[in-house]
């Protein structure tokens, strides 16, 4: 239990700038900091609302809606974790990492403008690699598509996930396409993850390209993810049958996802509604899914149990469920269900058809999470490919093995015959100079 890990277990290096942080937002002279403080003050890490419910979870284990100061401090050293790329669990606790950045470690997405004097990383002669790449995979209008630059990615032998947070990172106008600069940033992750180097939960600012710089954004006008109920309930594993819907002719009132949740998602799907159809699209959500920092497998998934018509797209209560589900995952760890159970299905859709999944079915609107699945079963051949070479290459190497001794024997024989070549005409000169004698 975090609340009950002495601070001392903490490594010591960041110690000075929690009890600065904490003297900041402690509410008067009564050790604690309030659940208002803590949630205004750790949104400025740029982490996703969902990873910071899970910070708080993991800190105020006894659900009394405040932190003391042991606590804030298990607070703040998950947050630094997270944002070195690390899981968001207790056994982080002990990572010496550095201390977590506030507002100047944000992307630029969230409302701060970068300004163009600090240096960008990327240096000019890994620019100039990385530009050679670019103009070698054929872009078009100065832009490559993910089609393009999965082979380069693929190449790298990184796991799908680390795959799908750099291209998230390096999208940095998320229009699903990279520009020169954007590419550059992609390959310096890249580069930087081959090296052991985490990739980081947000865009540094040094990462950040020139022409990328100054663009400051209101917050207002940003969808947010809704804030979590903290702390919420402990909740055990569910078991995980097939894909599908279970049939039901039992009337169920009590709906899985909560008043509270509800309204908040509510809040969200108007602002995602772009075009107030009362649907939303799989490139409306994209940004958002993808903020949550689940693979995007899993994602997938979620979107297919909850698009129940098939039609690609999430009605308002089917966007509340999917949040259900990430909530779930994100906060308390349970997987989301094959299949959805009675309780699970949207109120306005219980009396209607049960939903069979068929090979006919249209495909889901959710091309970039499906792109990073394929992603997967493309390595997964890769793998099986590799195998199949290894094995015909060690059966090669067993037959130039075998071939090798053959032709060694021959040798030792030839040698042989040699010897005794040798020993008869050895014999056969002592006879001449026996015979010469007499």
């Amino acid at each position: 239990m975090a609340a009950s890990l002495p601070r001392t277990q903490l490594p010591s290096n960041n110690n000075a700038v929690y009890e600065k942080y904490f003297h900041q937002l402690e509410s008067g002279s009564s050790g604690k900091v309030l659940s208002s403080d803590a949630a205004f003050f750790l949104k400025r890490s740029g982490l996703a609302d969902l990873v910071l419910g899970k910070i708080w979870d993991l800190a105020d284990t006894d659900c009394k809606g405040h932190l003391n100061k042991q606590e804030f401090f298990v607070a703040l050293q998950l947050v630094a974790c997270a944002q070195n790329g690390m899981e968001v669990c207790l056994s982080s606790l002990k990572a010496v990492v550095p201390p977590p950045r506030f507002d100047a470690g944000s992307p630029p997405l969230f409302g701060t403008a970068v300004t163009t004097d600090i240096p960008w990383a990327v240096k000019p002669d890994e620019k100039a690699k990385y530009d050679a790449i670019f103009d070698s995979l054929n872009p078009v209008n100065g832009f490559l598509s993910g089609d393009k630059v999965k082979p380069v990615l693929l190449n790298s032998k990184l796991s799908v996930e680390i795959l799908g947070r750099v291209w998230e990172l390096s999208d940095i106008d998320h229009d699903g396409l990279l520009d020169r600069d954007e590419f550059a940033v992609a390959m310096f992750l890249v580069y930087s993850a081959l090296e052991k180097e985490p990739v980081p939960m947000s865009l540094p600012h040094t990462l950040v390209p020139q022409s990328k710089r100054k663009v400051s954004i209101s917050s207002a006008s940003l969808p947010v993810i809704p804030t979590l109920p903290m702390p919420p309930s402990k909740e055990s594993r569910q078991s995980l049958p097939p894909v599908g819907i279970l049939p039901t002719k039992v009337q169920v009132t009590q709906w899985v996802v909560s008043h509270a949740e509800k309204t908040k998602c509510d809040e969200l799907f108007h602002k995602l509604d772009k075009d107030m159809d009362g649907l939303v699209s799989g490139l409306e959500v994209r940004e958002i899914f993808l903020k949550t920092g689940l693979p995007s497998v899993l994602l997938a998934h979620i979107w297919t149990l909850c698009d129940t018509k098939d039609c690609g797209k999430l009605s308002k209560e089917q966007f509340a469920l999917a949040f259900h589900f990430i909530n779930q995952k994100i906060v308390k760890g349970v997987d989301p269900p094959r299949v959805l159970t009675p309780e699970m299905m949207p109120p306005s859709e219980r009396n209607a058809a049960t939903k069979v999944p068929t090979a006919s079915s249209p495909v889901a609107d959710f091309s970039a999470i499906k792109e990073l699945d394929s992603l997967n079963n493309e390595i997964v051949e890769l793998q099986r490919e590799k195998t199949s070479v290894e094995q015909e290459l060690s059966e090669k190497e067993d037959a130039v093995k075998c071939r090798t001794g053959e032709v060694q024997d021959l040798q030792d024989e030839v040698e042989r015959e040699t010897i005794n070549l040798q020993n008869l005409k050895s014999q056969k000169q002592e006879v001449q100079e026996i015979l010469a004698e007499k």
